[in-house]
């Protein structure tokens, strides 16, 4: 069993209401996840939250009833969920650069950024592209200093993100004499609504005692994880950071007998990370589990 028939439900379900109103819950409802593991595997899959791409699904076809329609604008908005006129020019601006009106007149029939129906093909390549079975590791409490993002990445901030926290690096105290960082993603309601999450760029340290001012402490439960080593080169392939979470959430953990118990993941850096273009270059992606009850 694969993640593939429970996500095109949700999709076929997003499909056929894209004129009604529901919500993240309803679709993660349709898919039979519950609304944290689908928006993980989700966004892992696609890039985008499940509420993301229904809304860039709804500017889609709303921007195929204006180019092929007479409909008013003020309808196709309504129908397509969007409360007035100007929320829906806001929406369709930012998503194709040009408000409704004016992709109207202009006569055209295509956009650049038009999201196109996620298809049985997208998901089976998915699934395909990896296959591993993780290592399951026992932990204890993690303390970890470092530089904290919020957003959703949505312009591939978190790059820039270690940047500025390289130079800070010196200024932790209390560093543990190893060749080792985390990027850790923690999940709040805000990311099921709309995709926002918080991101820590960090160090091991032994204690949390004198932070700097610019930077956060954080401490990670004792814990079992499910370990999957990411490696850029897969059997032929090239596979990407998402396709490993995405098999992680999609593939191995609703067919084990454990659960993710906490809102954060994480991926760990040491030695064998050698840079995201190597084709040798290694990380662990690490999921906090315990056996379900």
């Amino acid at each position: 069993m694969s993640y593939v028939p429970n996500v095109l439900r949700a999709v076929n379900y997003m499909e056929q209401n894209l004129t009604s109103p529901i919500s993240v819950l309803d679709v993660a409802s349709a898919a039979a996840y519950s609304t944290f593991h689908f928006v993980r595997l989700f966004k892992a899959l696609t890039g985008s939250t499940p509420g993301s791409y229904l809304r860039r699904r709804r500017l889609t076809e709303a921007a195929g009833e204006l180019a092929h329609s007479r409909k008013r604008i003020i309808e196709i908005a309504i129908d397509y969920q969007f409360q007035s006129q100007e929320a829906f020019t806001r929406a369709f601006k930012d998503c194709f650069g040009v408000n409704p009106s004016e992709f109207r007149r202009s006569g055209k029939f295509f956009l650049s950024g038009a999201a196109r129906r996620i298809d049985e093909l997208f998901l089976i390549h998915c699934t395909e592209v990896i296959t591993m079975e993780p290592k399951i590791v026992k932990r204890e409490a993690i303390k970890l200093i470092g530089l904290m993002y919020y957003g959703d990445n949505k312009n591939w901030e978190i790059p820039g993100i270690w940047e500025e926290f390289l130079p800070l690096m010196k200024k932790i105290p209390h560093n543990l004499p190893v060749h080792e960082s985390y990027g850790v993603c923690f999940y709040t309601e805000s990311f099921s609504k709309n995709g926002l999450f918080y991101y820590l760029a960090a160090l091991p340290v032994s204690s949390l005692e004198e932070i700097p001012m610019e930077l956060v402490g954080k401490t990670l439960p004792a814990s079992e994880y499910a370990v999957f080593t990411h490696n850029r080169s897969i059997v032929g392939k090239t596979s990407t950071v998402r396709d490993t979470y995405a098999y992680a959430y999609g593939t191995w953990l609703p067919n084990s007998q454990y659960e993710n118990p906490y809102g954060y993941d994480f991926e760990f850096y040491d030695e064998r990370f050698k840079g995201n273009q190597d084709p040798e270059s290694e990380i662990d992606i690490c999921i906090p589990i315990r056996k379900r009850s």
